[in-house]
């Protein structure tokens, strides 16, 4: 039986699909929905079912997180937004996932690892290998050079058994306050398509804008958006010009409850001492869980609808909060660690800021053993 003392996440699957129709109607482009990770610690299967009438395209990491989609029936089209070893390929190509190659060795073993190759889908010979072209506009993270582009693309045509369905780059400075660089990318981005046009490639589609440039920089739009962390609700810097609403909500309980004298000291290390007499609470959750151990005698709860703090060093499985003398709380109420509790709201960006991290970080380590309810 689930103990109610347990920490888990509340996740509201329908305020997802609002993100999404919300993103997808500013932007006006094709959406492919960023997956990766588990969704960003929100369950990627879950997600994907909820918005496969939505999205045009989902997009994970790695091939084994395409798989999950497709064993879990999802048949959306499934974007692999980074360069896989070839030893990957005949997944690839069996599960009909949409790979992102920026060497030549992987397209020229792609290319041939489809003769003779069935989907697992459809049970059909496979014909064609749909992939995506990572252009190195300037992050210098992968893709192909872009003063490369264009040699690369004629290249490709002698690999007759690969299409080119979509062209990509990373911008590294979406979220920052100064474009410049950005505008450099986008510039650079759009000579490359000038030499597509030119080419005899067909029409692959382009796209370039994360969460940030997806809701702050109209010119990165192209033929597709890539959000990901927007649609879980949360905003990157300087973007807000989409009405988004937060998804998650992380809750546990309070365990145990006790009174402590003046100079006494809390948890390992005993870096918090009373300065008179306190009265705590044990709550269960640690950075074991995912919440981040730099919150120690930093962070702050929400135990009926007011702000709690957290004394002494986070622990694997529990951490100590405090609690007013007159507090009339038990063992077994509430906890919020992320989300509302009356008018109070402690969110995704407030605990990244406290612990010297990003959203993005939050989120993806909320561990396995955090149940997730979903709405």
């Amino acid at each position: 039986m689930e103990s109610k003392i347990q920490s888990h996440v509340e996740i509201d699957l329908l305020k997802i699909q609002d993100n999404a129709k919300s993103i997808k109607e500013y932007c006006n482009r094709k959406l492919i929905a960023v997956v990766k990770a588990d969704a960003y610690g929100h369950g990627a299967v879950q997600v994907a079912n909820v918005l496969h009438n939505i999205a045009d395209m989902f997009a994970v990491a790695t091939v084994e997180e395409g798989i999950e989609l497709r064993q879990a029936g999802i048949r959306n089209p499934i974007l692999i937004l980074f360069s896989t070893l070839t030893d990957t390929v005949d997944e690839i190509i069996s599960y009909e996932l949409t790979p992102t190659i920026d060497n030549w060795n992987s397209a020229s073993r792609l290319n041939d690892a489809v003769i003779g190759r069935n989907s697992l889908l459809k049970f059909v010979p496979i014909e064609k290998a749909n992939i995506h072209l990572d252009i190195n506009t300037g992050m210098n993270r992968s893709g192909i050079p872009h003063s490369e582009a264009k040699e690369f693309i004629n290249r490709l045509q002698s690999l007759n058994r690969l299409q080119l369905e979509g062209i990509t780059t990373h911008l590294a400075t979406a979220e920052e306050k100064d474009q410049s660089f950005v505008n450099i990318q986008l510039q650079r981005f759009a000579s490359s398509i000038n030499d597509v046009k030119k080419s005899d490639t067909g029409t692959p589609f382009f796209h370039a804008a994360n969460s940030a440039a997806t809701l702050s920089i109209p010119d990165s739009h192209f033929d597709a958006v890539r959000p990901g962390l927007a649609l879980y609700g949360i905003y990157p810097p300087n973007s807000y010009y989409v009405d988004l609403q937060p998804v998650l909500c992380w809750k546990t309980h309070i365990n145990w409850i006790n009174m402590i004298e003046s100079g006494e000291g809390i948890s390992y290390g005993l870096t918090h001492k009373a300065k008179q007499q306190t009265r705590i609470a044990g709550i269960q959750v640690g950075y074991g869980d995912g919440y981040p151990r730099s919150l120690s005698n930093v962070g702050e709860v929400l135990i009926g609808g007011i702000r709690r703090p957290i004394l002494g060093n986070i622990c694997m499985d529990l951490t100590v909060v405090g609690l007013e003398t007159s507090d009339k709380v038990e063992i077994g109420d509430e906890v919020i660690l992320i989300g509302k509790q009356g008018d109070e709201e402690i969110t995704v960006d407030e605990i990244a800021e406290k612990a010297n991290t990003i959203p993005y970080e939050i989120l993806t380590r909320i561990g396995n053993r955090v149940k997730k309810i979903y709405t």
